[in-house]
């Protein structure tokens, strides 16, 4: 337990301190993403490397992303998606969800009309906050013997 709480304060000091250097530049950061991606493909454990080359066309793309549109994005966004992005291991792909949810991914979608859903239906029987129940009142009043069974 203490060596999780003592990880955890040592990657907020390293976002604290760690994160303005990169967040100040004017370009995307340059990080050595093959490095997680070298884990990926540890973890995943295939012969082919397959799980190494996906994560590094993933990185690249994101990568390429940011730097298209890199001066479009707000400098807090900028700022605090670099943070978030660069520990404890570092990943484009990080910082562009970052900086799309940030962004309600205005910059990247400029041009494109949001897709929008259809209201809610509401439905009887089901469950969660859209349902409606129905409202069911007997016709005739309880009857008060046998554990309060309602007469047919």
């Amino acid at each position: 337990m203490r060596i999780r709480l003592a990880a955890i304060l040592l990657s907020a000091l390293a976002l604290h301190f760690a994160g303005p250097a990169y967040a100040d530049q004017d370009q995307v950061p340059n990080f050595d993403v093959a490095k997680s991606c070298r884990e990926a493909q540890d973890i995943g454990g295939d012969a082919e490397r397959l799980a190494y080359k996906g994560c590094m066309q993933d990185e690249n793309e994101a990568r390429k992303q940011l730097v298209q549109n890199w001066s479009r994005f707000k400098t807090a966004d900028r700022r605090n998606c670099v943070a978030q992005g660069a520990f404890p291991m570092p990943s484009y792909v990080e910082i562009l969800t970052c900086i799309e949810m940030y962004d309600g991914g205005s910059v990247l979608n400029k041009g494109q009309v949001a897709p929008q859903l259809p209201p809610p239906q509401p439905t009887f029987g089901g469950a969660g906050p859209a349902a409606v129940q129905p409202v069911i009142q007997p016709s005739e009043p309880a009857a008060s013997g046998a554990g309060g069974a309602i007469p047919n």
